[in-house]
């Protein structure tokens, strides 16, 4: 048991460590971000995480101190607190000032929040991340890339938002439409299955055979036995490629990064039809509507090759929140990653929810009408109603 005025609200940074014999872990650290805790425990080849409040990360501490920990140390803006656990089982606490170096390191926001901000984090044994290059065998990050582990650690962050209330008795069903090589894939597997906990059953599609039987070996590897791949077309589809997707007690997702052109539309009317949970799209070479584009009014957006480019790209994915509004979802469209890391920077997340939004009809009509615009995807959601 851990005494009582070793712990306080200000404390930013909490390890366990020297661990009892017999004990797998090897430590615990505990970040504090806001008003929530993230503890990872490190194994000697991997690490978990999990989120805490403040009460709970009290019975935290409390079971791992003295059962399984001997040393405690922690940190807060003034003072450094030590408790260890003694051979006869007493435990000695004691408290000192905090060194300059780690104040300023906090209060700064460098150092510890470098690695809190990350879900993926270096330093753990992901051998996908160390075959694709981005850890190096030391399990750091490769300095070419750095903006590859940037766009994972925010994708991840991304899903991670949206599914932190999942209970341990879901399993999470996702299917990613035009897979690729499934370095995301992959992550989202471990994120679910090592992060979280959860049972999860992954499908990645994708019409090239060669690069689906490459992504099928590397599964059989890593031993990620609930991650298959199949070759498809997105638009093609005419039932969920996971079994039990939708059944009751599992939260399922669609996930789409970088589907070409109305691919990405063939993605979206797969999730509304198949009433996915969540939805996360990342648009690709947004060229249909801008071939179709002839402004009413709005003659100056079609003047300049450039902008009738960006317009109609922005057009594209606005319409595309919107139609997902109209079905039942709250719609957002939010930067995946910095511009200076990629230009298809845009990510569009849509939960479902018990409500459509009201007015969304005509708020979509009016820019149809100003720009001619016929979508893909309105005309995908359209035949669906006729069957």
């Amino acid at each position: 048991m851990l005494p009582e005025n070793m712990f306080n609200e200000e404390i930013f940074k909490i390890v366990l460590s020297k661990p009892v014999k017999g004990v797998d872990l090897k430590r615990i650290e505990i970040l504090k971000s806001e008003n929530m805790y993230q503890a990872s425990k490190y194994t000697q080849k991997q690490v978990f995480h999990s989120n805490h409040d403040a009460k709970s990360i009290r019975e935290v501490l409390n079971e791992y101190m003295n059962a399984s920990f001997l040393q405690y140390t922690a940190w807060d803006k003034e003072f450094e607190y030590s408790a260890r656990v003694t051979k006869k089982g007493k435990v000695l606490a004691s408290r000192r000032k905090s060194k300059a170096e780690v104040k300023r390191e906090n209060l700064a926001n460098g150092g510890f929040n470098r690695q809190k901000n990350h879900i993926i984090r270096e330093g753990e044994n992901i051998p996908v991340l160390v075959d694709m290059g981005v850890f190096t065998k030391e399990l750091r990050v490769a300095a070419p890339m750095w903006d590859k582990y940037k766009q994972i650690n925010r994708f991840i962050e991304i899903l991670a938002d949206e599914t932190g209330g999942l209970t341990q008795n879901t399993t999470v069903n996702v299917i990613d439409f035009g897979c690729g090589k499934s370095y995301l894939t992959f992550l989202v597997y471990h994120y679910f299955t090592q992060v979280k906990g959860l049972r999860v059953n992954i499908c990645g599609l994708d019409l090239n055979a060669e690069i689906v039987e490459k992504c099928a070996t590397a599964a059989k590897k890593y031993g990620y036995d609930s991650l298959t791949f199949r070759q498809g077309d997105i638009g093609s589809q005419s039932a969920p490629p996971l079994e039990n997707w939708g059944v009751q007690g599992s939260f399922n997702i669609v996930i789409s990064l970088h589907a070409c052109d109305t691919a990405t539309d063939h993605a979206l009317f797969n999730a509304i039809k198949w009433q996915a949970d969540l939805i996360c799209a990342v648009p690709c070479c947004q060229h249909e509507l801008r071939n179709q584009m002839k402004p009413q009014s709005l003659k100056i957006f079609a003047d300049y090759g450039i902008i009738k480019e960006r317009i109609a790209s922005l057009a594209t994915d606005a319409i595309r929140a919107k139609l997902l509004e109209m079905h039942g979802y709250r719609a957002q469209i939010i930067e995946f990653t910095a511009m200076e890391h990629t230009a298809k920077n845009l990510l569009i997340r849509a939960r479902k929810t018990s409500a459509r939004k009201t007015g969304a009809d005509a708020e979509l009509q009016a820019v149809l009408q100003e720009f001619s615009f016929k979508p893909a995807l309105l005309g995908l959601l359209e035949g669906l109603k006729k069957m």
